[in-house]
């Protein structure tokens, strides 16, 4: 067993004392490559990544008219996303609809209620309320 050891450790200190291998020399009279050409191309990413651990209770509200031109901050996005339940005011089932894709699309997992809005003939306006 000692033996094993002891080949081990001579083995070991072997390798480490041994000089590394020569670099591989630069070709400077050869002409450089270009590698990249054009400036990268930013695209809108609807990917949210979800907090594996959300400890606090809290409640957010939003309204809007359409929500895809509408300026959202990251603290929507969060709440979008950590929700455990969406509660959707809005004057019509199709408006609810549309909110309910549009925050399927941006990560909503919790239940998205819809509640009508009564007692008002000209509201156009969907109201969101995001609670944990």
């Amino acid at each position: 067993m000692m033996k094993v050891i002891n080949m081990l450790l001579f083995s070991l200190v072997l390798s480490g004392c041994s000089s590394p291998p020569q670099p591989v020399p630069v070709a400077w009279d050869k002409p450089g490559r270009s590698v990249n050409t054009g400036l990268p191309q930013w695209r809108d990413n609807p990917v949210i990544i979800p907090s594996p651990v959300v400890k606090d209770t809290w409640l957010l509200s939003i309204h809007a008219r359409n929500f895809n031109e509408t300026r959202w901050t990251t603290a929507i996005f969060y709440a979008i996303t950590h929700s455990a339940r969406i509660v959707v005011a809005a004057p019509s089932g199709a408006a609810f609809f549309t909110a309910k894709n549009w925050l399927r699309q941006y990560g909503a997992k919790g239940v998205i209620e819809y509640q009508p809005v009564s007692g008002c003939l000209v509201c156009s306006d969907t109201h969101m309320y995001f609670s944990h």
